[in-house]
């Protein structure tokens, strides 16, 4: 073998035998859930946007980018959804706010910055309240998302509003809960 020493070859083997069955040498990139779903947020909030260019909750994404047990709340709770369903509807949206940009009104995302804090929290940071600040300082909208790895893929689990500087309520209990479990 050209370039590998079969000392190298053999220590990396060895390297391989003693990891935990189920582990990679590369670990996933558990901002690109996050990263995913605040971008498609912020394009739903660009201006001259009609709000639901990407569908952040859509089928697809439930079962790719959410963990199993968070697309399940997120089914339920769509069976009781916070207003009345038009008739013969069985389901509707969960939310009666956009559970990314923290509102029902809100400007154009700035700023916006992902950063993995380790232990499967990825912390998502934007500026999308500078429209209704007279002054450019308007404090940034922080999220902090549980991710974890299912399937060899990072995907999240639960995201949680950070409010007046301390972790606010699981939208993933909260959905549980509207749900009835």
């Amino acid at each position: 073998m050209k370039g590998i020493s079969m000392k190298m070859l053999r220590a990396g083997l060895v390297l391989l035998s003693t990891m935990a069955p189920g582990t990679c040498a590369l670990a996933a990139d558990l901002t690109a859930p996050v990263r995913e779903i605040v971008e498609a947020t912020a394009r739903n909030w660009e201006e001259g946007s009609s709000g639901s260019e990407e569908k952040v909750f859509s089928e697809e994404r439930l079962k790719r980018v959410f963990s199993a047990d968070f697309a399940a709340a997120f089914h339920a709770a769509s069976k009781n959804p916070p207003f009345d369903l038009p008739e013969g509807e069985t389901t509707g949206f969960p939310f009666d706010y956009d559970p990314i940009a923290q509102g029902q009104d809100g400007c154009p995302f700035k700023n916006i910055r992902i950063e993995d804090d380790g232990d499967g929290q990825v912390t998502a940071l934007f500026n999308n309240r500078s429209c209704y600040s007279e002054t450019t300082d308007a404090p940034d909208t922080v999220l902090i998302f549980h991710v974890v790895t299912e399937k060899g893929h990072a995907v999240i689990d639960d995201i949680y509003p950070v409010v007046d500087g301390n972790s606010g309520n699981s939208i993933k209990q909260d959905l549980k809960a509207q749900g009835g479990e």
